[in-house]
Formats: structure tokens, C-alpha cells, sequence
């Protein structure tokens, strides 16, 4: 029965691990060292061997030759569980096997002793799929497990996790593998199955896998299916892709603007069932890269391009960072709207059609502008100006004094002073009647009156 090449060709000694460099020497160290943890946490991406390693270390740690911290792979150990007949190694699927009681049944079994193995090695792969209850159950053998059980969880999703798991565990993080990394494996890989593989095609393969060498491996069963001979045209008809100068043609035509050239070139790659959703991802990489052309040293940063469109790029490094940003953040959204299943054509084409048109200003850049100060404005010619008239003061004349009236010793006592006569009153002169000017009323305004002020003194009142 034919196998896939991606199962044929999983490695089976830590020196097969590609990309995975760092994981791969702390794990020999400590099977080496005898320093083995009781729980580990694989994280990362899909297809980065995090499952591959765990079987490997699996493996290793029970493995009957300890001359090597890798696995022998003739022992009887490494050869129950290449096939599957050694039941202390145990591979669970998370996404199915999600319920409490399916881990109180792991935690009975963890009492006994290996039948075969020095230790009871059980790999929980998906692990971030299992319920609540199955997580608080599994707390608890995690935190003091029997010394012969060794847990190893694998997920996706790390942040779904519970923190009580995450510090119970040695946590390692998978990286996505380079796409010279993929070339190289499948080069390899290529050789040995006697199939014809252009260096070319290997680049376009390791790119398009998006750092997973599973993918990889399966673009390339996919291609070899086809034609023993595998070159970058085929790979593009069978992965769904086409020559990449359609993404300079749709760039020039939304910088200047020409909507209509644009959607053409969609309707076009549509109808030679180029998908969506990728197309809308290679645009943001495309922009990616003019962003980055634009930069000084920027084109060092470049990866997966073939020298045709490092030239390509190079040409267009003047072009506006601004509006690759710009372009970048559309296309980011539009693939968060086809997560949600809407249709993919449209929200391409509303993304494509929205950046030829100009950039509207929002409404924190209208709050950001500097306000305009009021300068005081002069008078209106024709505005009459209000004129107040202020009242004569009149000031009353002091009486006049007595001449013939002697003043009044203050050291004698009042009864030893003279009596002094009567005196006759005298009349007083007449002030001349005041007569008020006349008072001019004023303009009344038109202005709307404003709200009624509080009396100013009501505090002192109360």
C-alpha cells in the first residue's frame, strides 16, 4: 500500500528534525544527563514536528541502547512502537477524547506499572480541545505523577490552556520552518524517491508551506502524482497559483488609481481558479515587500523572491510607505471578514477597490488639526456704538460758620461757662434746582437672553 510522503518520510532520530535546532539539543541533553522532566508542553504552528519530536523522545527515553540519547530504532522498544505493539506509549487525541471521564480513565491507568518500558510515556496531542472539568481532573496526576509517567502535551492554541497546566510543564516553542530549511528536506526527499525536482519548484514549495514542512511534503506527493518531473510551472497549476507578475500589475493599477484594471485581473485570475483567500494573502506579502524596498537595507529582508522580482522590487522603491500600510491593513481585514464566510471574491474586490480610492480623513485627524484662535474682530461701520450719559454730580455747600460765637474752652467743666445768648436763625441759601438730563433708551437686543444667573450673594444668605 503506497504511503504519503509526509508519513513515509517523518524522521525518526532527532537528527532528522529540521528547523527545530534548539528543542532538539535541551532534549538530548537532559535524556543524556538523566535530568528527565515529568511534563512538557510542545507549542507552534501546524507541521513544525511537534508531535514528531514527542514520539522521538518517546522513544528515546525507553529506548534499550543508552549509548546515544537518540533512539536506536533495532531495539525491541523502538521497534513496538514504530508498529504500534508497545501499549506504554499511548497517543491521545485531545479533539475526541475531551471529556472528564476520558481522563479519569488515563489517571486509573497511571497506578501501574510499564509493562515493557522504563517509563509510561502518554502524548496528549490538541491538548487545548479538552473541556474544563477534563483540565481540573488532569491537574491534580500532573502536579505529583507516579515516577514512571512521563505526560506530553502538543497544541496549536497555547493560549487556551490553563495557567495551572502551563506551570506544572517544561514548555518549548516550535518555530515555523524556513523556507530554505523545507528546500533543502525536500531536495533530500526528491532524490531518494527518484523524482526529477527543480531547484526552483523546492523555493516555491517551501514558501508556499508557509513554514510546515507537512504541507511541503504534500504539495510535493501532490506535484509527483502528476509528472516524475516537477519544475515551477506545475507547481503553481497544482497548488493554485500562477505567475507572481499578476501582483505587480494589480499594485500599479491601484497606484494610480485604475479600479477598473484592477478587479479585470481579479476576474481573471478567478476564472483560472487561483483561490482567493491566497491571492488576498500574496497582495499583503507583496506590500510587505514594497514597504520594506523602501527601506534602507530593506531588500535583505526580502524571502522567497526570485532575482526577476528582487528587480521588480527594486524599481518600485520609491513607492509611498504610507500607502503600503495602508494596503497591508485592508487586506489584513478583508481576510478576517472570508474567516467569517462571507464570500472571498467580494471582500477582495471591496479591498482592492476601496485603496484605489483616495484616502478619506477621519475623524482623529480633524480632532488632531490645531484649532483656529478667534482674533477680535473691529467694530462694524454700519453698527451704531452704545453711548451712556452720566449724571451732573451736585455737591451740597457745608453752612456757613458763626463768627461771633467765641469757642469753647474744653479745660473748664460746662457748668462754670457763660451763659450765651439765643441765637436767631439765620436763613439758609437756596441751592438752584438741579434739573436731570434727560435719559435715552436704550437699544434693545436682539440677541436670544442666556440663562438666568443665580443671585451672587444667595451663599452669603444661606
Amino acid at each position: 500500500m503506497y504511503r504519503a510522503l509526509y508519513r513515509k518520510w517523518r524522521p525518526q532520530r532527532f537528527a532528522d528534525v529540521v528547523g527545530q535546532q534548539a528543542i532538539v539539543t535541551a532534549l538530548q541533553n537532559q535524556i543524556a544527563a538523566g535530568r528527565i522532566g515529568h511534563a512538557y508542553l510542545f507549542t507552534g504552528t501546524r507541521g513544525t514536528g511537534k508531535t514528531t519530536c514527542a514520539k522521538i523522545f518517546a522513544k528515546a527515553v525507553n529506548c534499550l541502547d543508552t549509548s546515544s540519547p537518540d533512539p536506536c530504532g533495532v531495539c525491541a522498544v523502538c521497534k513496538g512502537v514504530d508498529d504500534g505493539s508497545v501499549l506504554d506509549i499511548s497517543e491521545i487525541d485531545a479533539a475526541s477524547n475531551n471529556s472528564v471521564d476520558d481522563i479519569r480513565d488515563l489517571r486509573d491507568e497511571t497506578a501501574y506499572l510499564p509493562a515493557m518500558c522504563k517509563y509510561k510515556v502518554y502524548i496528549i496531542d490538541e491538548v487545548h480541545m479538552l473541556s474544563t472539568s477534563a483540565f481540573n481532573a488532569l491537574l491534580k496526576t500532573m502536579e505529583e505523577p507516579p515516577e514512571h509517567v512521563i505526560f506530553i502535551l502538543a497544541t496549536t492554541e497555547v493560549q487556551k490552556v490553563p495557567a495551572t497546566i502551563l506551570s506544572r510543564c517544561q514548555r518549548y516553542d516550535f518555530q515555523r520552518i524556513t523556507a530554505a530549511d523545507i528546500a533543502g528536506r525536500l531536495l533530500y526527499v526528491a532524490g531518494e524517491e527518484k523524482i526529477d525536482l527543480d531547484p526552483g519548484a523546492a523555493e516555491l514549495i517551501g514558501r508556499l508551506a508557509d513554514g510546515a514542512m507537512r504541507d511541503a511534503l504534500s504539495i510535493l506527493d501532490t506535484c509527483a502524482g502528476v509528472s516524475n518531473t516537477v519544475d515551477e510551472a506545475l507547481v503553481r497549476r497544482m497548488a493554485g497559483v500562477t505567475d507572481r507578475q499578476y501582483l505587480f500589475e494589480i499594485s500599479d493599477a491601484i497606484a494610480k488609481g485604475d479600479s477598473v484594471t484592477a478587479l479585470q485581473e481579479i476576474a481573471q485570475l478567478r476564472q483560472q481558479s487561483v483561490d482567493m483567500r491566497r491571492l488576498c494573502m500574496e497582495l499583503a506579502g507583496h506590500y510587505r515587500n514594497l514597504m520594506l524596498c523602501a527601506l534602507p537595507g530593506g531588500e535583505k529582508l526580502l524571502t522567497g523572491t526570485s532575482p526577476e522580482e528582487e528587480a521588480a522590487y527594486a524599481a518600485r522603491k520609491d513607492f509611498p510607505q504610507r500607502d503600503a500600510v495602508r494596503a497591508i491593513n485592508a487586506f489584513g481585514s478583508a481576510l478576517e471578514k472570508m474567516a467569517r464566510g462571507t464570500d472571498q471574491r467580494i471582500e477582495l474586490e471591496l479591498a482592492v477597490f476601496s485603496l484605489t480610492q483616495p484616502e478619506a480623513v477621519t475623524v482623529q485627524q480633524v480632532a488632531a488639526a490645531p484649532a483656529a484662535t478667534a482674533s477680535p474682530q473691529p467694530f462694524a461701520a454700519g453698527q451704531p456704538a452704545q453711548t451712556y450719559t452720566v449724571p451732573p454730580v451736585v455737591q451740597q455747600s457745608a453752612p456757613p460758620v458763626q463768627a461771633d460765637v467765641p469757642p469753647v474752652e474744653e479745660s473748664e467743666p460746662a457748668f462754670l461757662q457763660p451763659e450765651l445768648p439765643p441765637l436767631e436763625p439765620q436763613p439758609q441759601p437756596q441751592a438752584a434746582p438741579v434739573t436731570p438730563a434727560p435719559k435715552k433708551p436704550r437699544p434693545r437686543s436682539t440677541e436670544p437672553a442666556g440663562p438666568i444667573q443665580p443671585f451672587p450673594q444667595w451663599s452669603a444668605v444661606l
